[in-house]
């Protein structure tokens, strides 16, 4: 299964590996009626011998089909003498089920499953204690510990501040109920003294999350539980942290990741696409689009982020000493003398994202519509 360390490992092996190498990128969801039988099999070995890829290289890829699937979707990478193979519970918009490469290392669609399926944190706001989980690459893992048990007289406290009578948990009958404060000042010291506590025990969570999120390089966060409360936590996010999804509340405090994975599956792909389109709005107000002036940006070091759409049909001209033009008169002209390779800018961008430090975002659907139709194929937010 792919995770963090085997993501750093193809970056600082695989992909300085010496060309070429076979990229392949492989449908096996069990789910998936076309798959019945392991015909994705045949499916890689056709497409492998329909692309020229040698016949040592091609029996080392199949090697890595005969394990059961892990996941819905296979990554494999391989060379006359070595082969790397993953599973990833993801799904990439794959034609006819196949993608693949010979030649350099092939990682734009790896680099989509990874911004598609980015690091969440996900916090469970519930009544008897607050629960904390990570979701990443399709998989979902509770953090034990993260928060610790939430007594059941706070959330009666925490209840009772947001409004003013007994809290939720403390109806008569409960275990500590002490009724409603009633009348005049000492309503009023009352309400002051629980907006005060409130505000500590949002502060304390709020910090444990933010170092857990640290700690573990999580860049996106969702909430989820019962209206105020959520809210009310989100206001009290400390600055750095990402602005949340707010989700409703699971059925009960004791779900399992599967549950919450679940949720999330049904959930998150419609917020994933707003985001996408107001990150659109954001780069028509203060950003640059356009194929020639996002790549000369690109190469000045004055992008922050650039987005690509999936479907990226454009080939460009690389100078020896890695300059990238649209054109071959203008790779002549800026490098002259210099032997020139035409190349497929999809495949090259994540390398030269990484060169010049700026993040890449691969969007798709209306999303990638809207870059190609309205901001002519390439979108970025510059640093300067």
């Amino acid at each position: 299964m792919l995770n963090r360390e085997n993501i750093r490992r193809i970056h600082q092996q695989i992909a300085v590996k010496p060309a070429p190498i076979l990229s392949l990128y492989l449908d096996i969801n069990p789910a998936n009626p076309s798959n019945s039988g392991k015909a994705y099999v045949t499916r890689a070995r056709e497409a492998m011998k329909a692309l020229g890829v040698p016949e040592k290289v091609l029996e080392r890829a199949l090697s890595a089909m005969e394990r059961l699937p892990e996941g819905r979707l296979r990554v494999v990478f391989a060379g006359e003498d070595w082969v790397e193979a993953y599973d990833l519970q993801t799904e990439l918009p794959l034609p006819d089920g196949v993608e693949l490469r010979w030649g350099e290392p092939y990682l734009t669609p790896l680099i989509y499953a990874l911004d598609e399926y980015e690091r969440y944190a996900v916090v469970l706001v519930d009544r008897e204690k607050w629960r904390l989980f990570e979701l990443h690459m399709g998989r979902v893992e509770e953090l034990e510990g993260a928060f610790r048990a939430v007594a059941a007289n706070e959330w009666r406290d925490l209840g009772e501040d947001a409004t003013a009578a007994g809290g939720r948990s403390a109806g008569p009958g409960a275990v500590g109920y002490v009724g409603r404060a009633s009348g005049g000042s000492g309503k009023d010291h009352f309400n002051e003294r629980m907006s005060e506590w409130t505000e500590r025990f949002y502060r304390e969570m709020a910090q444990r999350l933010a170092e857990v999120m640290k700690a573990r390089g999580i860049g996106r966060l969702i909430l989820m539980g019962p209206d105020p409360d959520t809210k009310n936590f989100a206001a009290h996010l400390p600055d750095g942290l990402p602005e949340p999804y707010i989700l409703p509340s699971m059925p009960h405090s004791r779900v399992g990741p599967g549950e919450i994975l679940k949720a999330l599956e049904q959930q998150l792909p419609p917020l994933e696409r707003a985001r996408e389109e107001k990150l659109l709005d954001a780069i028509r107000e203060r950003g640059i689009w356009g194929l020639q002036g996002v790549l000369e940006a690109l190469q000045e070091g004055r992008l922050h982020l650039l987005v690509v759409p999936w479907g990226l049909e454009v080939r460009v001209f690389r100078c020896a000493s890695g300059r990238v033009e649209l054109t071959r008169e203008a790779a002549e002209a800026y490098c002259p003398g210099e032997r020139l390779e035409e190349v497929s800018l999809k495949e090259i961008l994540p390398a030269l994202a990484q060169a010049y430090n700026v993040r890449l975002e691969i969007v798709r659907g209306e999303a990638e519509a809207r870059l190609r139709e309205e901001l002519g194929g390439l979108a970025a937010l510059v640093r300067w």
